[in-house]
């Protein structure tokens, strides 16, 4: 019977259940593609090229536990341009359950703008959302709109906001 598996370059390279992965392309020198994974055993090995997969990861386009790159997915990325992961953190789009980037979108999103359960940011949305312009069930900032809406100028079912604060005084003079 023809085993597929023999017509692919790198297949001597890879482990095989438990075992180690460490395959670079085209050299191990200067990689363009670098796969290396410890597969649980001995320290973590670092995947470093254009394209790495690995437990650390270290490229371009990385992803791996812990990845660093322009475009980085993983547990614990950082990326320039977008990163996804469990702890993300990026110059542009982030998202993960703790994102921290110019757009981060999580459960807890801090940045320019973000969105998550719990927003910070100049421009925020989610349950508790604190910054400047902002929008959530309990929200904290100059322009604010929410259930509890604190803040300068807003909206809410219970506003305490300056505008409401200084209406409420104008009634009684």
């Amino acid at each position: 019977m023809f085993e597929w598996k023999r017509l692919l370059r790198f297949n001597r390279y890879i482990g095989r259940g438990n075992e180690e992965i460490d395959y670079q392309w085209p050299t191990s020198k200067l990689p363009i593609i670098s796969i290396r994974t410890s597969a649980g055993t001995g320290k973590p090995k670092v995947a470093l090229g254009l394209i790495a997969l690995g437990d650390i990861a270290i490229g371009v386009v990385a992803a791996g536990g812990v990845s660093l790159g322009v475009l980085s997915f993983g547990a614990v990325a950082i990326g320039g341009m977008l990163a996804l992961g469990a702890v993300a953190i990026g110059n542009g789009l982030a998202a993960g359950a703790v994102a921290i980037g110019d757009l981060a979108v999580g459960a807890v999103a801090i940045g320019q703008s973000a969105v998550g359960a719990v927003g910070i940011g100049e421009y925020a949305l989610g349950a508790v959302a604190l910054g400047e312009h902002v929008a959530g069930v309990v929200a904290i900032g100059e322009r604010v709109y929410g259930i509890v809406a604190i803040g300068e100028h807003g909206f809410g079912l219970v506003p305490i906001v300056g505008d409401f604060i200084r209406w409420i005084v104008g009634l009684f003079r």
